[in-house]
This record gives structure tokens, C-alpha cells and sequence, in this order.
């Protein structure tokens, strides 16, 4: 931790607040940015505080559309630094002579993605490969050590995040297959697939959803407490003090029933030789014991139904039949890409912390939350249920004029991650291949 002079640990340090070169630290009222690992670009706010008439908008004619830049120092000695645009009023709120703009701003990426369409034919191409130059297409580069499985797609006058959503809902990873057996019509599918695309204020990123799930997608942030009492405590143990902890979601069984997490069956029918396969899938690993007992494996709660056309890309002077699953890939993505995103994000919590810079969307983040000791019962410690390790799926920063600031993470849990315990779960082959993450 670098030393400071800061006396609370919501302070923070401004560096420069600019709109089109013009310094705006005097007008500003409050800032907050996001990533989510659900979205391709950085998204935020600003409220300005102006006057009417004769305030810094009117004068210099500002079109909500110029280039935007900020940056602070937290308590940490960490800068969050961020370049981009504005996109648009949001609101304008006006009381006497005050006025109140609320404004959009964006990424470099949006403008990006809005000037660029891709015309190129994809063809046994990895998924990683594609999406890495979709990204220097963004304007940006691809943090990623994710492998998939080669796939084909012809991008005709698509955007560069049309083409990245294509690939994170088809492309195959390491994780799933699908049996062939001939002219059988009996057929099984196996594993999970999906990936996520991302940008945080480091770069593009880039993974399946297993490996983020493991952790594996980027640092770990570790010893976070709720603390119950904060006196008597150095700046930097308090800097890791939980503020505030919600959480919206444990459990939606039902949901995940109808979307086929655990149990489906696609209806497959070959268009090329016109043989009929049912593929039956059972997400067991993904499944808790109690999840296992109340839905049985023969039973299925969805069903799917794709045209199979294996041999649209083979060309016409090809003389070999193209193997299984190649051109059309939808036995080994269909049934396993809803099992594995409908089980990714089984809790969801926020957590409200002092402002922590290094967070990224796609880290993750370790605490333990303590309990209150009951005398009767002789009880305390800390709540298993709620402590151990979650991914972090969102990240806010927000700064306000009177000098505080706070970062607010949104995170979740798998299926398989119900406790201290049991949320560090093994679920995927990927995990053989490296230690958990980077730690802080």
C-alpha cells in the first residue's frame, strides 16, 4: 500500500476533470463509471452543477457529444485514469438559477464499433483469434488466455460487436461435446461452452465463462471483512472494511428449470442426410446433491429444436464429407451454452467498499463477514454462508463533489458455490492447467 496523507478512506485525490480540453473540476458535482463483464464498452455519468444563462455549457457550446477525461488517487495510492466521450444529456434539471446536467459518456470503443463493419469469411478459426482482432478493430487489445474450439462464420457487413456476440454464443470451448453414433437417434451432450466479452479500464478482455467462474479471468482481491467495529484500526486495514453488503438473489430453481440449466434435450434433424437425433443433456456437475435429488437425471424441463446443416461450407468442389460438427457446430453449443450460462450466476450480492481502483469486472473477490456473538448460544465467528470467494460481474466507481467516494461491486456465485467451502468448487478441466488468478 503507498503511504498517504489521506485521513478517511473515502478520500480521494483529483488529477484533472476535462471536457473538450476545458478543465471542469469547479462545476462538477458527481462521477460514476462501470464495467460489467455483460457489456463490450465502459459506461458512466457525470452531474454538472451550472449555472443558467451564463454557466460553463452555454458558453462553450457544448454538444454532449465531445471528448471527456478524468482521473483520481484513492487512499490506496491507486489512479483510475479514463478517457472517452460524451453521448448524450441525460437530464437537465432546473431550480431558480441552478441547473443540473446529468450526462452519458462512453468508451472510445462505441465510436469504434459504430464506424467499422466487418466483410471477411471465418473460416476454422478460433475463437479467441476472431475476437482478438475485433478488439484492434475496438481500438483496443485482448487480455486473454482462453482456448476454443475452431469454428466457421462469415461476417458479411457486420459490426465488430455483432461478430464478438456471435462468437460468445457459438463458439465451443474446451468443455463440451456431443456423441455421433451414426444413423442411432439416441444422443448424448455433454459439458458446458460460452464465453464473455468485456472492457475494463485495463483493456479488452476476454474468457470462457468456466475459467471465469475459477477465478481465472483476473486478480484476486483478498481480505475484505464486514467489519463490526472500525475503531482502533490503521488506514489500511480499514481501506478493506465492507461498508455495506445486499444480496438480491440465492437460488432460482424454477427459473433454471424452464431455461434448460440442468436437463434438456435438442431435437436435431440433418438437413444434409436427413436422419432424425434427439441429443439428451444432464448438467450434474453443476448441480448441488440437493439439486440432484429434486430433479432426477431422466428427466428433462426444456426442449430445442435446430436444423442441422453440417456441409453448407464445405464448397462445391470438395469431395469429402466435412466432419461432424464443424460447419454447424449447434450439438455441441445448444444445450451446453444454456447449461452453463444459466448456472454461472446462482447469487447475486453488492457489496459497498472504500474506493478500491484496482477492481476490474471479471476479478475475484475473497472476504469473510462477521458475525454478532450470541451469549446464550455461545456463537460468533463469521457466516459461512456469505463469506468466501465471488466473482465480481460489475464495478462502480462513484465520486461526489464534498471529496467522498466509493466503489460498489456487484458479484455472483455458480450453482456448485453455496458456501465458504464450497466456493472455491473445481467445476471445470481448466482449472488443471493454472494456480487461481493473480492476487493483489
Amino acid at each position: 500500500m503507498t503511504q498517504s496523507n489521506f485521513g478517511s478512506p473515502t478520500q480521494y485525490e483529483i488529477g484533472e476533470i476535462k471536457i473538450k480540453d476545458e478543465d471542469v473540476i469547479g462545476v462538477f458535482f458527481a462521477i460514476s463509471i462501470y464495467e460489467t463483464i455483460y457489456s463490450p464498452v465502459i459506461t458512466g455519468q457525470i452531474v454538472i452543477m451550472d449555472s443558467d444563462g451564463a454557466g460553463f455549457i452555454d458558453e462553450n457550446k457544448i454538444e454532449f457529444i465531445e471528448p471527456f477525461s478524468f482521473s483520481f488517487k484513492d487512499a490506496n495510492g491507486d489512479s483510475l485514469d479514463f478517457e472517452g466521450h460524451l453521448n448524450g444529456l441525460r437530464n437537465e434539471y432546473l431550480k431558480d438559477s441552478l441547473k443540473m446536467y446529468t450526462v452519458d459518456f462512453t468508451s472510445e470503443a462505441v465510436r469504434k464499433n459504430e464506424q467499422t463493419f466487418i466483410v471477411k469469411a471465418f473460416k476454422d478459426a478460433k475463437p479467441e483469434d476472431i475476437v482478438s482482432e475485433m478488439a484492434e478493430k475496438l481500438g483496443g487489445e485482448l487480455n486473454s488466455e482462453a482456448q476454443g474450439q475452431p469454428m466457421t462464420y462469415i461476417g458479411s457487413r457486420k459490426r465488430p460487436t455483432d461478430v464478438i456476440k456471435y462468437v460468445l454464443t457459438h463458439g465451443l470451448s474446451q468443455e463440451t461435446e456431443a456423441t455421433e453414433q451414426g444413423d442411432q437417434p439416441e444422443e448424448e451432450a455433454k459439458g458446458t461452452t460460452g464465453f464473455m466479452f468485456w472492457e475494463t479500464l485495463d483493456g479488452f478482455r476476454f474468457d470462457t465463462v468456466d475459467r471465469i467462474n475459477a477465478g481465472q479471468a483476473g486478480r484476486t482481491h483478498q481480505g475484505f471483512n464486514r467489519q463490526l467495529n472500525n475503531q482502533s484500526l490503521s488506514l489500511e486495514e480499514v481501506m478493506k472494511t465492507i461498508v455495506k453488503v445486499e444480496f438480491s438473489q440465492i437460488g432460482d430453481f424454477q427459473t433454471k428449470l424452464r431455461s434448460g440449466a440442468f436437463a434438456s434435450k435438442n431435437i436435431s434433424f440433418d438437413m444434409d442426410s436427413g436422419v432424425y437425433k434427439e441429443y439428451k443433456y444432464y448438467n450434474d456437475k453443476n448441480m448441488t446433491e440437493e439439486q440432484k435429488k429434486a430433479l432426477p437425471e431422466d428427466s428433462i424441463t426444456r426442449y430445442m429444436s435446430k436444423p442441422y446443416s453440417n456441409q453448407k461450407y464445405q464448397g462445391p468442389n470438395q469431395c469429402q464429407r466435412a466432419q461432424p460438427s464443424t460447419g454447424d457446430q449447434s450439438r455441441k453449443y445448444l444445450n451446453q451454452n444454456a447449461g452453463r450460462q444459466n448456472t454461472f450466476s446462482d447469487q447475486t450480492g453488492e457489496f459497498t467498499l472504500y474506493p478500491q481502483f484496482r477492481m476490474r469486472a471479471g476479478d475475484a473477490f475473497e472476504c469473510k463477514m462477521s458475525k454478532v456473538k450470541d451469549d446464550k448460544k455461545a456463537q460468533g465467528g463469521y457466516d459461512k454462508k456469505h463469506s468466501g470467494r465471488y466473482i465480481i460481474n460489475q464495478v462502480g466507481h462513484h465520486f461526489f463533489q464534498d471529496g467522498r467516494a466509493y466503489t460498489v461491486i456487484k458479484t455472483n456465485r455458480s450453482t456448485v458455490q453455496q458456501d465458504d467451502s464450497s466456493s472455491t468448487n473445481k467445476t471445470s478441466k481448466s482449472w488443471a492447467y493454472g494456480q487461481l488468478g493473480r492476487k493483489a
